[in-house]
């Protein structure tokens, strides 16, 4: 697993103290809701910036005290970390937090818009993580199980309705 902590993706402090969770019934994922340039799953540089605004938007633009997502994961199976593990996340909507971890892919409504297989694998990669450091549950969910929005897109939820499964690309399982 590649996980790129806060200070390796140059991500802002936080504006506050995180609140702390100790176990959720999973882990929703959720795409950016947006274009998402295809070129990120050429350049990784490029996934770094789109990270970096994606923060700036939900600190400057929503208010919130930091990125919103628990972890997020980009084309290249990296994962970033955001608030982690042991924090709520703030994307699942108001009183839908404290259920589960938030972990976006980076795919959006147009551009890149299926998610390779890599990102798939980071994104188990991810769950795996909270359940072993987050004290994750076994749920893992679509943004809209529980919210009224199309996130995290069809592709993805395609994928969670299948049960998740391991791309056939996978040699390390």
């Amino acid at each position: 697993m590649s996980m790129l902590s806060r200070r390796d993706w140059g991500a802002r402090p936080p504006k506050d103290a995180y609140t702390t969770l100790t176990h959720t019934k999973g882990v929703k994922i959720h795409y950016t809701g947006d274009h998402v340039d295809p070129a990120l799953a050429r350049e990784h540089a490029r996934c770094v910036a789109t990270v970096k605004a994606i923060q700036d938007h939900h600190m400057d633009g929503n208010g919130w005290i930091d990125i919103g997502y628990s972890l997020v994961v980009c084309p290249h199976r990296t994962i970033f970390q955001g608030r982690g593990a042991g924090h709520l996340p703030a994307a699942n909507g108001a009183g839908l937090n404290s259920d589960h971890y938030a972990v976006l892919g980076l795919v959006g409504t147009s551009g890149l818009t299926q998610p390779p297989d890599d990102m798939l694998l980071g994104i188990l990669d991810a769950v795996d993580y909270l359940r072993e450091h987050g004290g994750a549950g076994n749920e893992v969910k679509g943004h809209r199980d529980g919210y009224s929005t199309d996130c995290p897109g069809e592709a993805l939820y395609n994928w969670l309705k299948a049960g998740a499964p391991r791309p056939k690309t996978d040699e390390s399982h």
